[in-house]
């Protein structure tokens, strides 16, 4: 453990999380995840469970930070429990040809209510950042109980996700037909290494995609935390043909709504290919008795829109942002993506933090870019922006002529649309894993 000083009030200790001869979380790590529990309004975990858990946590190569009070209350849980939390671990990010870059993946972050407005997130975000741009990271990411509190750490909201509902009466007959093999299998078929050779493709070509925390893997296949299946969850699978390996997979499970209404819900629905995708769609409205099916992580141009007879059977039911970037290092972060054309552009960049701060100029060759800092003044660049803005173009899921409408980027409008041309993805950047 490394224990440093924050003030007179609170210390910070920075710990791996452990587990107990017996295969119990130790002291140390029950008491920052009763944090964690506390601030996310979350029951407590069993002592069985969380050590499971806990394996996990340690799988993911995860790092806790909590900031502890110097002077507790006497019986109070302050005396154990840490009043802030903050969890980090390693996460690789997908730019869809393949490539991929290491971010700085954040998550656990609580502040007790009794300690607000006391400099303890800052302290906790800017030693972590600084922390993480020592070790090479070039990027920090995280996912977002709350959309007010990043953005003044430098981090911009790159992708966003979806709720729809899709009314399967008015969806039918879909006007593409079904390509390849749909068989159903048992959730332990998917569990044995399956589901996670689908996911490595589907993370392979997508944009945006992370590395799944080995946590999140059960409830996705349809397990129980001790590896039990949940008998509700279903699932099947998708072939190009049947001599060809497995491409595409969907979970799922029915949901009474109302008297003779079943919402069918996804759990999991990952494709490694565009087919694969339209054929899972096809089986899930083509199961009998299912008046709405339901997916919470659907990308905000999700193409099962154009494939419905009537894309009125498509409704949204809620939208929010989902990853948020943070950039580091800007000139390894560019200079590791992929350009859709080739051109040359001076950014600057404002960073209050100082990591991304100053000019850089961004030339594109073959769609490869060169990124070096320049010693001109961000007066005279092409575009000029704050690093949230960087970060949230980082992908090139948000454009940046919306951005400069909105008033937060400054670029003439050949510059503008240079970089927005030189941006655009592989594919629609999409997220699934969760962390």
């Amino acid at each position: 453990m490394d224990q440093s000083s924050f003030d007179d009030r609170y210390t910070i200790r920075r710990f791996s999380p452990g587990l107990t001869p017996e295969g119990t979380a130790d002291a140390q790590t029950t008491a920052f995840f009763a944090s964690v529990d506390a601030g996310f309004h979350q029951p407590e975990v069993a002592p069985d469970r969380l050590g499971r858990m806990v394996r996990h946590v340690i799988d993911d190569r995860t790092e806790l930070l909590g900031v502890h009070r110097r002077d507790p209350m006497p019986d109070s849980l302050e005396v154990d429990a840490p009043v802030g939390t903050f969890g980090s671990l390693p996460k690789r990010l997908s730019w869809g040809d393949g490539t991929e870059i290491d971010t700085f993946a954040i998550a656990s972050v609580t502040v007790r209510p009794t300690e607000r407005r006391r400099g303890i997130l800052r302290r906790m975000m800017t030693d972590s950042l600084h922390r993480a741009a020592d070790e090479g990271y070039p990027l920090a990411s995280l996912t977002a109980s709350e959309g007010t509190i990043y953005r003044r750490f430098g981090f911009g909201a790159a992708i966003r996700e979806r709720t729809i509902d899709v009314d399967r009466s008015a969806a039918l007959p879909l006007l593409v037909p079904a390509r390849g093999e749909i068989a159903p299998v048992d959730t332990a078929v998917l569990a044995q290494g399956l589901a996670r050779q689908v996911y490595e493709r589907f993370h392979a070509r997508t944009p945006g995609s992370m590395t799944r925390n080995e946590g999140t893997w059960n409830a996705l296949l349809g397990r129980q935390g001790d590896g039990e299946p949940n008998r509700a969850v279903r699932a099947v699978v998708h072939r190009p043909s049947r001599s060809e390996p497995v491409d595409g997979y969907v979970t799922y499970k029915a949901e009474q709504t109302e008297r003779h209404a079943v919402r069918l819900e996804i759990v999991d629905l990952v494709a490694a290919t565009d087919e694969a995708y339209i054929a899972l769609w096809h089986h899930l409205l083509a199961v009998d008795l299912v008046r709405v099916v339901r997916y919470g992580t659907a990308r905000v141009d999700d193409p099962v829109l154009h494939v419905l007879a009537d894309d009125r059977a498509l409704s949204t039911v809620f939208e929010e942002d989902h990853v948020w970037f943070r950039v580091l290092d800007p000139v390894a972060t560019f200079a590791s993506r992929p350009f859709a054309v080739d051109g040359t552009v001076t950014i600057g960049v404002h960073d209050a933090l100082g990591f991304a701060d100053g000019t850089l100029r961004l030339s594109v060759v073959q769609g490869r870019a060169t990124v070096e800092r320049t010693a001109g003044g961000q007066d005279e660049a092409d575009v000029e922006l704050d690093v949230a803005e960087l970060g949230a173009l980082v992908l090139g899921a948000v454009d940046v002529g919306t951005l400069v409408a909105a008033g937060l980027v400054r670029a003439e409008a050949g510059s503008a649309a240079r970089l927005r041309a030189m941006l655009v993805p592989i594919r629609t950047p999409h997220q699934i894993a969760y962390f």
